[in-house]
Order: C-alpha cells, then sequence, then structure tokens
C-alpha cells in the first residue's frame, strides 16, 4: 500500500512523505504506482526547476518526501498551488482505488 502524508503549518502545507508500492498488479504494469509517482515527481520538479526554489528531498524506489520548512514565507506560498494540487491528485486516486493509497493530513506544531 502506498500512504502519502501531508504536513500543514499555519494553513499552508509544508511537506509530505509518500512511501510504498501499491501492488495492484504486476510490478512495471501499475496503473496506481504509475499515477502517484507522476504527480508527485512532477510537483518536485515544478517546485525545483520551474519556481527555482532549492528545498530538501529525497527520491528513491518507492518513497518521495521533501519539506518547505525553513524556507522564506514568500517561497512557501509561492509551492502552495502545487503542494494542493498535489494533495488533491493523490486523494483522487485514493477515492477510485483505496484499497492501495491511503492520503493523510497532519498539523505541525
Amino acid at each position: 500500500m502506498i500512504e502519502a502524508v501531508f504536513n500543514r503549518k499555519c494553513d499552508n502545507l509544508v511537506s509530505v512523505i509518500v512511501k510504498g508500492h501499491a501492488e495492484s498488479v504486476d510490478e512495471g504494469y501499475d496503473m496506481v504506482c504509475s499515477a502517484v509517482s507522476a504527480i508527485s515527481q512532477s510537483i518536485l520538479i515544478g517546485i525545483t526547476e520551474v519556481l527555482n526554489l532549492n528545498i530538501k528531498y529525497s527520491l528513491e524506489d518507492g518513497f518521495l518526501s521533501f519539506s518547505l520548512n525553513g524556507m522564506e514565507e514568500n517561497d512557501v506560498s509561492k509551492c502552495q498551488v502545487l503542494m494542493k494540487t498535489m494533495l488533491l491528485g493523490l486523494k483522487s486516486i485514493e477515492i477510485n482505488f483505496g484499497e492501495y493509497i491511503v492520503v493523510k493530513e497532519m498539523e505541525e506544531v
């Protein structure tokens, strides 16, 4: 199962961890994993290549995490459209394929 955990701080999405594999079909043919990977990596590319922001991230097989913590408030604000797009995109996959993915939102203190 894929688990995506988004963290909020002061009404902003500030970090995400996506881990696991859907294992809905044979490896290499898993549309759920492919969709999650495409959305997640596209958002990371949008932040790093389109907005040209330097963020901390980790990308491995079955794992993606990145954080906006420590960035200036203006840069965090710039990222919100992308972060919310990622959240909504993954939630839409969860609606249709909830047995393979769970999306959670947490509040940082």
